[in-house]
């Protein structure tokens, strides 16, 4: 006899609080954000703005764009070239609003983003139609 597949009770997943805990502060999630999209050693290997690679360099001075590229002259962050980019909301938001967007199976509100993440409306309303337009 064929056994069904468990249902939706069954699913195993992270909660809403092991999201929360795994990105305590701003630093953890940006040290995430950079290993999932560069890898293990956190440093970028192509540009995002031109591609080219070998010319970069970490710059500790800006906060908000760290690394350079020798070839195009430019700042960039893990957020250039994103979803994120040009987004001032703090990166541990957009990833706990990246799981409730991934796990939900009918989407999320933007008054629902409104009120887990303590946004205004409109920043939560900005974030699902990036999020949208990722997933498109």
């Amino acid at each position: 006899m064929i056994q069904a597949a468990p249902g939706k009770a069954f699913r195993k997943g992270l909660s809403l609080m092991e999201i929360v805990e795994m990105f305590p502060d701003e630093e953890t999630a940006v040290k995430w954000f950079e290993v999932n999209r560069w890898g293990r050693d956190r440093m970028p290997k192509t540009c995002p703005l031109c591609g080219c690679s070998g010319r970069i360099t970490r710059n500790g001075k800006r906060k908000t764009s760290p690394y350079w590229c020798g070839s195009c002259r430019r700042n960039f962050s893990v957020r250039t070239g994103t979803v994120m980019s040009r987004s001032r909301l703090p990166l541990r938001k957009w990833a706990i609003a990246m799981h409730l967007w991934a796990t939900s199976l009918k989407g999320v509100s933007s008054m629902r983003l409104h009120r887990d993440l303590g946004i205004t409306q409109k920043s939560a309303w900005f974030m699902t139609h990036r999020l949208r337009e990722a997933w498109t």
